[in-house]
Parts: C-alpha cells; structure tokens; sequence
C-alpha cells in the first residue's frame, strides 16, 4: 500500500506540473491508484476534461488556473505567506534542506511547488517532517487555491481538490506510510 500511495503521488506531482504528456493517460492512472472515493471523483472529472481539451488546450487550461491567477499560484510559500515575505526564502532553504535528507532533487520547479511537494512526498520516508509538511503546508495552500478558484469549469480546480481528498482520508483508510495526522 505504501507504493500505491508513493505511485499516486509521483502521478499526481505530474499532473500538477505543466502539461508536457498525456494528461488524461495519468489521470487515468493516478485514479486507479486513489481507488473509490472522492479523489477518484475528482480525477474522473479531470480525466474527461483533459481529453477533451488536448494537449493545447490543457497548456492554456493551467496557464489561466495558475500563472495568469496569483491567488492560485502552485507555490506553497504564495499561498500560505504574505506576498513577498521574507520567510519565503527560508521556507525554500528547508525544504532544501528536507529534500535532499530524502535524496529528492526538485526537478523543474522551486521547492515549494505543488508538484514538488508531492514528488518529494512520494519518495519521503513516514515521520514528522513529512507529516508536518503536508498538514502544515500542502493541505491549508491547496485549501486557499480550491477556495480562490473562481473558474469552476477549469479541470485544474477537480485536481487540486483530487489532491486535497488524498490526504484528507481518515486515518484508517491511509496506506500505512501517509500521513497519520487527522
């Protein structure tokens, strides 16, 4: 179980990254790995939706939803601090810092991307560190973008809230290695 979970979210981290491949193909995949349940739902919703819109239309898609909107900027440090806080550059170096105690590289994005985040929490080891960055930083940023989404037709807004329904499982339902914090 701990595998699957790993496995959905390297999937989703490259979902959340610019569209490069296939979007719909992973969304496929990412919700085979979710199993039943409301992320399920969700990708669905964003499988269909990337289909219809192709490559192209899916690039267009996460411009408008995250470089063209700042309020849904995929950067946990824009979401979770003031604009151009000075904590910004700490919370990089940390998460640099946690990063590369895992032996993750971040690939194309700063640290505190979304996509990043969830790569990193792919191949994190279980504990606190991983706990708090996900309680205390992916859950409340991917909170106040579902929130700040004003597009309820971008299928964007259906895979942060995909994501969101990941870790907002019971603690029962998690594989053994996710986040154990309610």
């Amino acid at each position: 179980m701990e595998r699957t979970h790993a496995e959905l979210c390297r999937t989703l981290s490259a979902l959340l990254s610019y569209p490069t491949g296939d979007a719909a193909a992973l969304a496929h995949e990412a919700r085979g790995l979710a199993g039943p349940g409301p992320a399920a739902a969700a990708l669905g919703r964003f499988e269909d939706a990337a289909r219809e819109a192709g490559r192209e239309g899916l690039e267009e898609l996460y411009t408008a939803a995250f470089d063209l909107r700042p309020a849904c900027a995929p950067y946990l440090g824009a979401q979770l601090l003031a604009e151009d806080s000075p904590v910004r550059g700490p919370l990089l170096a940390k998460l640099a810092e946690v990063y590369a105690a895992e032996g993750y590289r971040p690939r194309e994005e700063l640290a505190d991307h979304v996509a990043e985040v969830l790569g990193f929490l792919a191949v994190a080891r279980p504990g606190p560190v991983r706990d708090d960055l996900v309680q205390d930083g992916l859950a409340p940023a991917l909170d106040k973008m579902i929130h700040a989404f004003a597009d309820r037709a971008n299928p964007y807004r259906e895979l942060l809230v995909a994501v969101r329904a990941v870790f907002a499982a019971p603690a029962a339902a998690r594989p053994r290695g996710a986040e154990a914090r309610p």
